[in-house]
């Protein structure tokens, strides 16, 4: 047998089938243009409950009955976002949300003669042995986070820095195309978990690519971390989508139980059991994220992830093949863009 593994993360929900359950259907719209807005975040915050709208703003999530009196959150990046009682909508009737655009003003960059040339430096995890699978399709939203800190800068280097580029290993497609959204997220002090978003963009990569590493240019925003950070990568998975991945996974589930096995890790001085899938398993549709178990990985960095929209983070055994390029200074031909604070739900 193969040896060589590919990681799935198993968590089936079950919501749809849940008597009771409360079904909320809708389009997000920019209340600005009244334009609809892709790839939207709707969820119930630090639940397992989540997805993201349809590149014309509609949406469609089931609420579980043990959630119904909760409230539904829609966010996106450069909207306010807005929460709303699950008292007041009424199921599988059509409602439209309205999200405000946040302002954002200009702030030149001086320019002076003679810059050295921009020196590039490379910092998180290239290494990877096999291939991270999400087969749960009851929802969307599935987010994965790379914690960037000081201690794997080379000798010499401190924060504040500029993010110019951020990149993410695909270790097997099998979709004609698929996208992913890069978010840099603030590092929560409190419990080590991403918290805010940084960079008030939405930034989209569509690749056809089967695999090799997925590139994010970041260099146009002048953006500066002053301290550790993550680089988060979320899928965004239509429902044509959703549902091939989990016809295709039930099917090979049913067909082949062999190519499954189970395996013992440890996280934090924890055991954690994951399910592992041997190489025949890479025909299932969908995209594979390449990621690494090494003991050494795991004292170098740190990995979340959050299976939903605006679910709960949580630590997990295994780190993604992801990385930031960075540098000391800033883009000379730039424009800062600065979101002025306000507060971020209204």
């Amino acid at each position: 047998m193969n040896k060589f593994l590919l990681t799935t993360v198993l968590l089936i929900l079950s919501s749809a089938l849940i008597y009771g359950q409360k079904t909320i259907v809708g389009k997000i719209l920019s209340k600005t243009t009244q334009e609809p807005i892709p790839y939207a975040n709707i969820g119930i915050v630090n639940s397992n409950v989540g997805t993201i709208s349809n590149y014309d703003g509609s949406f469609s999530i089931d609420i579980p009955k043990n959630l119904i009196n909760d409230t539904l959150t829609f966010t996106s990046l450069g909207f306010f976002g807005k929460a709303i009682s699950l008292d007041l909508l009424e199921s599988k009737k059509n409602f439209t949300v309205f999200l405000k655009e946040k302002v954002t003003i200009l702030k030149p960059v001086i320019i002076t003669a003679r810059l050295r040339k921009d020196k590039l430096i490379e910092i998180g995890n290239r290494i990877y042995d096999g291939g991270n699978y999400e087969p749960d399709t009851t929802y969307a939203g599935r987010s994965v986070a790379l914690l960037i800190d000081n201690k794997n800068f080379p000798k010499g280097l401190s924060f504040p820095v500029y993010i110019k580029k951020a990149s993410l290993y695909i270790f097997n497609n099998n979709f004609d195309s698929f996208k992913f959204r890069v978010r840099l997220n603030k590092y929560d002090s409190r419990t080590g978990k991403p918290g805010e978003d940084l960079l008030d963009k939405s930034i989209i990569v569509e690749s056809a690519m089967k695999f090799g590493w997925l590139k994010f240019d970041l260099s146009q925003f002048n953006f500066q971390v002053k301290g550790p950070f993550f680089v988060t990568f979320e899928q965004l998975l239509d429902l044509s989508d959703r549902t091939a991945i989990a016809y295709g996974y039930r099917d090979i589930k049913r067909s082949h139980p062999e190519l499954f096995i189970n395996e013992t890790v440890v996280l934090d001085g924890k055991k954690a059991i994951i399910q592992k899938l041997i190489k025949g398993g890479m025909a299932l549709p969908g995209t594979f994220i390449g990621n690494s178990y090494s003991q050494s990985i795991f004292k170098k960095y740190s990995c979340f992830v959050r299976e939903t929209s605006l679910g709960e983070w949580k630590k997990v055994p295994t780190i993604i093949a992801a990385t930031v390029s960075i540098s000391k200074q800033s883009s000379n031909n730039t424009e800062e863009k600065l979101t002025l604070p306000q507060s971020e739900i209204q």
